[in-house]
């Protein structure tokens, strides 16, 4: 696989000395604040449990409270349906891309063959607009491409690395089928700055959703979990109730 070369204009970061707040309404205090400035954090979860809203809340709410660019990265959604589905919760993604803070990459159609040059389409784009914040959706539909497990670890490598250089804050949006205890390749979460889990889970009395900081590094993170509300104002975590 072709190597990824690193942008000259980068200017190298010092991690987790800065924070990056989510946007996502009782998350923040469970990190010190937010997330340190130019790590990579995975959001894990099974489906429905609101990994999309939240990831785009963090875009969002550094579009409108931080004066951060940001970049939405798809290997599974459409943007139509992206912005027709978030303007639903108040957030006008189009209007964002009108301005120019904010792009939509579509490469659901993406193979191995292409990999390496959809990634240096991100970075392009990513940096032509000088994004702070980045949400990568799915890598777990991105590492379809890939054969071998040991090029996507090599990529995830390369990628964590560049955007830690630009100080560029990555959500990296992992599936996790209902009731399994793996995540994803398996490597993840070792390569990964900070480990989010969002999963639903069902008793007696019906369907909950539930969060949990598994890993944050440079971080005194909270080791409860929360309840996951999502409402028509976004998604936002509350003390945990069994």
């Amino acid at each position: 696989m072709k190597q990824i070369a690193e942008p000259r204009s980068i200017v190298h970061a010092e991690i987790f000395n800065d924070r990056v707040p989510t946007g996502v309404k009782g998350l923040d205090e469970l990190i010190e604040g937010g997330l340190p400035r130019g790590s990579l954090t995975i959001l894990a979860g099974s489906p429905g449990s609101g990994k999309t809203i939240a990831s785009a809340q963090f875009l969002h709410h550094g579009a409108t409270e931080c004066g951060e660019n940001g970049v939405y990265v798809s290997f599974s959604e459409r943007k139509d349906v992206f912005i027709k589905n978030m303007e639903k919760f108040g957030l006008d993604f189009a209007e964002f891309e009108r301005r120019g803070v904010f792009k939509f990459l579509d490469f659901a159609t993406t193979r191995e063959t292409g990999i390496s040059s959809t990634l240096h389409a991100l970075l392009k784009e990513a940096f032509s607009i000088k994004a702070k914040r980045l949400v990568v959706d799915s890598f777990s539909a991105m590492a379809l491409a890939f054969e071998k497990k040991i090029d996507a670890r090599v990529v995830l490598h390369t990628f964590e690395k560049l955007m830690r250089q630009a100080a560029c804050t990555t959500l990296l949006l992992v599936e996790v089928p209902t009731g399994s205890l793996n995540l994803g390749l398996g490597f993840e979460e070792f390569v990964a700055d900070g480990l989010i889990l969002f999963e639903t889970i069902e008793d007696e009395t019906g369907i909950k959703k539930r969060a949990i900081i598994r890993k944050m590094r440079g971080t005194n993170h909270n080791h409860n979990y929360r309840n996951i509300i999502i409402s028509d104002k976004g998604i936002s975590l509350t003390p945990y109730i069994t």
